[in-house]
């Protein structure tokens, strides 16, 4: 059950501080050592972290500043959510080093929100299997990996090496079993998930593949078991782009349209997004005419989102049926 909604699980300051000194020491020596970037140090510290080895030819004092560094965690018992929050505040550093965009990261608040779906759309056992099509570093599935507080395994997608590095080194450091493939989604073929979630980036106008999540999600429907969830964070022009028709029937050939949330707008910078619920069908005559839609107040509105959730739950209550 995800306990977020009651009392938002909160990593102990000095604890946090202490593991992202750690990750920053190493970072940092490998930055100004080697030549290479930040996000790359990171990887090294969580390398060294995991198994103490480094991918990469070093001298013998930059790993003592790597050995130094960690003697100063070694014995210490970090809890999971800890450890994910450290990492995050690296990363974060990190892009801002490289002058990425934060939009490569989902917000924790939006990954606990996912939960609370899963937990909602899953109510008789959680999905032992997730898919992430466009994986990043994997903070979003690992959040809600976290809150769901349930054993499952994570599969990604990115064609961004260093994404694909970064979010394996995260869920194994978070002891969760994980695969990770770097490649075009588009070019993924493998087994059936229970649920498959994603964050969507802005969509580039010169886009070969056209307006990009409809490829993908009509795609990754093969992916998914039937009576299975694809949730994704949708920019809410979603709906208004070129072959939206096109797209909305070759969806319900296999899929329902089961929900759309729309979040605060004040969460993003530039491109408001929305959270796009599909689940796809048991079977091919299979109708649905009830659609979950929510214009949720901002997270820290406390008394207003409180409220939509009570809607929400009411909701689902009602339609449990549709949720088998």
């Amino acid at each position: 059950m995800v306990k977020w909604l009651v009392v938002i699980m909160m990593a102990k300051t000095t604890d946090v501080e202490a593991f992202y000194a750690y990750i920053d020491a190493v970072a940092g020596a490998a930055k100004e050592t080697l030549g290479i970037t930040y996000l790359e140090g990171v990887n090294d510290a969580l390398d060294y972290l995991l198994d103490d080895t480094v991918k990469r030819d070093i001298d013998d004092a930059l790993l003592a500043t790597y050995h130094q560094a960690k003697a100063s965690v070694r014995d210490r018992a970090f809890e999971k959510e800890t450890v994910r929050k450290a990492v995050q505040l690296a990363l974060l550093r990190g892009f801002k080093d490289a002058r990425i965009t934060n939009a490569q990261m989902t917000p924790d608040s939006i990954g606990m929100f996912i939960a609370y779906l899963v937990d909602r759309l899953y109510p008789n056992e959680n999905p032992k299997t997730v898919f992430d099509p466009l994986i990043g570093t994997a903070n979003m599935a690992v959040t809600m990996a976290l809150q769901l507080d349930t054993p499952m395994r994570i599969v990604g997608v990115d064609d961004d090496w260093l994404m694909c590095t970064l979010a394996r080194n995260l869920c194994d450091a978070m002891d969760i079993e994980n695969q990770v493939f770097h490649q075009n989604t588009v070019t993924y073929e493998g087994g059936a998930f229970d649920l498959i979630v994603t964050d969507f980036p802005p969509h580039k106008l010169d886009d070969p593949l056209g307006y990009f999540p409809y490829p993908v999600i009509l795609h990754h429907l093969d992916h998914l078991r039937e009576g299975g969830y694809f949730i994704a964070l949708i920019e809410n022009d979603f709906f208004s782009q070129k072959k939206h028709t096109l797209f909305r029937e070759k969806l319900m050939e296999k899929a329902h349209l089961f929900g759309l949330v729309k979040l605060d707008e004040t969460m993003f910078t530039t491109h408001p997004k929305s959270v796009l619920i599909v689940k796809k069908k048991v079977d091919k005559d299979e109708t649905k005419d009830d659609f979950l839609l929510v214009d949720l107040p901002p997270f820290t509105d406390e008394e207003a989102f409180q409220k939509a959730l009570v809607n929400m739950n009411h909701w689902f209550q009602k339609k449990a049926r549709d949720v088998q």
